[in-house]
């Protein structure tokens, strides 16, 4: 099976990735208002209060900044990648407008359904280690605003076990779902878990402290 769909949003930024912490965020309930049933397109992408300044502040504290997202209305056929691409070009376009600093360097979307048991979907934390790869181990220069399937491996993941040590100390994983958290958990990402109605701004200052471990989690 594919994996998720990549988008870069523009070109690798310079310097020594690997040395940089990555904030995976989930977009729907965390940077923008989540809606019922899904958002279909780009008139239904509204912020959450105080999300743009918290991306900005990710970025001037030196994080790269990830979004991980389960959007399976694209397997349901409601909508294909075309849509993708101009929702997440309406989101960063937003995210700028508020913060020049508020920016996306990776989008990663999964399109697949529950049933699908791709190995992309939160809870499995594919997304996570595809982002880690790609920012930090691949210049991945042909990517670009088109979305791009990218096929990846089931990760393993010993969900009885002890959570594993992240790539780096500082990588984070923001969500309001349980599957968030779960991702978050078996990538080894500090966890922050948010109420959809309030998200990003709710943990902003927590975020980029060095010293806070984030919220504990039992898978």
């Amino acid at each position: 099976m594919e994996g998720p769909y990549v988008q870069r949003t523009g070109p690798p930024r310079e310097g020594v990735h690997d040395r940089l912490p990555i904030a995976f965020l989930d977009r729907d309930g965390v940077i923008n208002k989540g809606k019922p049933g899904y958002v279909n397109g780009p008139e239904e992408v509204h912020l959450l209060d105080g999300a743009a300044k918290v991306i900005g502040d990710l970025n001037r504290a030196g994080y790269l900044v990830c979004v991980v997202t389960n959007q399976s209305p694209i397997s349901r056929g409601l909508w294909g990648p075309d849509t993708l691409q101009s929702i997440h070009e309406a989101l960063q376009a937003l995210l700028l407008s508020e913060d020049t600093m508020a920016h996306i360097d990776l989008f990663l979307t999964c399109p697949h359904r529950f049933e699908d048991r791709c190995p992309c979907r939160k809870p499995s934390p594919g997304m996570l280690f595809l982002g880690h790869r790609l920012l930090r181990e691949e210049s991945a220069s042909d990517v670009d605003w088109r979305p791009v399937l990218c096929p990846i491996e089931h990760p393993e993941v010993d969900w009885w076990g002890a959570s594993p040590s992240a790539p780096h100390p500082l990588d984070l994983m923001v969500g309001d779902r349980r599957s968030d958290m779960g991702a978050g958990w078996a990538f080894g990402a500090r966890l922050f878990r948010v109420h959809a109605a309030v998200g990003l701004q709710a943990v902003g200052s927590r975020l980029i402290d060095e010293d806070d471990p984030g919220d504990g989690f039992q898978p």
